[in-house]
């Protein structure tokens, strides 16, 4: 990782502790404001994935499964604008689905680098941290307060994740 990227995955880990500090703060309309903010990167992440397949993907092989995935997340974007009204269970849904699905990821990860002998407790502590989140948000379903407080936990996390993962020597491997 270079030394631009180590920077700016510092300094999106620090905007996502200062943003889980505001939701604390300022409960009443946090929803409503996760759901905005999630719509807006679900739709830029589909548009920067529809452009890239565009202009590279399309030639390469598995390109088209970028372009469904930048389809989708346009649509889940868009999705999401249209629940602001009533975000708690757009909000609660995405939580549930986000956290399952990179805890399983992690998971799936963690067995894999055990199998090469690579360093796998990591991956293994933060997918089951990842569940964790998944099973105090489909236990807390019908707490605003508390869903919030997980979600708050989760950036936190994940910023701690990233700030973590910028800061830690980048592993070289050296053919001599």
């Amino acid at each position: 990782m270079g030394s631009i990227r180590r920077f700016a995955n510092i300094a999106f880990g620090l905007v996502m502790i200062a943003c889980s500090v505001a939701l604390m703060l300022f409960p009443e309309n946090a929803l409503i404001v996760v759901a905005v903010v999630l719509g807006f990167w679900l739709v830029v992440f589909g548009m920067r994935n529809l452009v890239y397949y565009f202009t590279m993907a399309r030639h390469t092989v598995g390109g088209l499964s970028l372009l469904f995935v930048a389809v989708i997340a346009i649509d889940l974007g868009a999705f999401s604008f249209t629940l602001i009204n009533n975000p708690r269970p757009a909000v609660v849904l995405y939580l549930i689905g986000c956290n399952a699905f990179t805890g399983f990821v992690s998971i799936m990860r963690a067995a894999e680098s055990k199998a090469l002998d690579s360093r796998w407790k990591p991956s293994l502590i933060h997918g089951i941290v990842c569940f964790a989140l998944v099973v105090a948000s489909l236990v807390f379903m019908g707490s605003e307060r508390i869903i919030i407080a997980i979600l708050c936990f989760g950036l936190v996390y994940g910023a701690c994740v990233r700030i973590a993962s910028a800061v830690r020597p980048t592993e070289i491997v050296y053919i001599q």
